[in-house]
């Protein structure tokens, strides 16, 4: 599972504008082969990761952070 999230992470390096605006500013990017997705916010040349979410559960609970 890591190497997947690291993979991803490594996509979303290269292509940070290409994934979809989820909510105020954050974007998200899913884990391949794993139910996991990525929420991530844009700032200048700074890329933070807000969270490594699974797609269950109740997206209310990230968007808090």
């Amino acid at each position: 599972m890591l190497r997947c999230v690291d993979a991803c992470v490594e996509r979303i390096i290269r292509q940070p504008e290409s994934y979809p605006v989820v909510h105020r500013g954050t974007r998200m990017a899913l884990v391949r082969r794993f139910p996991f997705l990525i929420l991530y916010r844009i700032s200048g040349q700074n890329l933070t990761v807000i969270a490594v979410f699974h797609a269950k559960r109740d997206p209310k609970i990230w968007q808090a952070r």
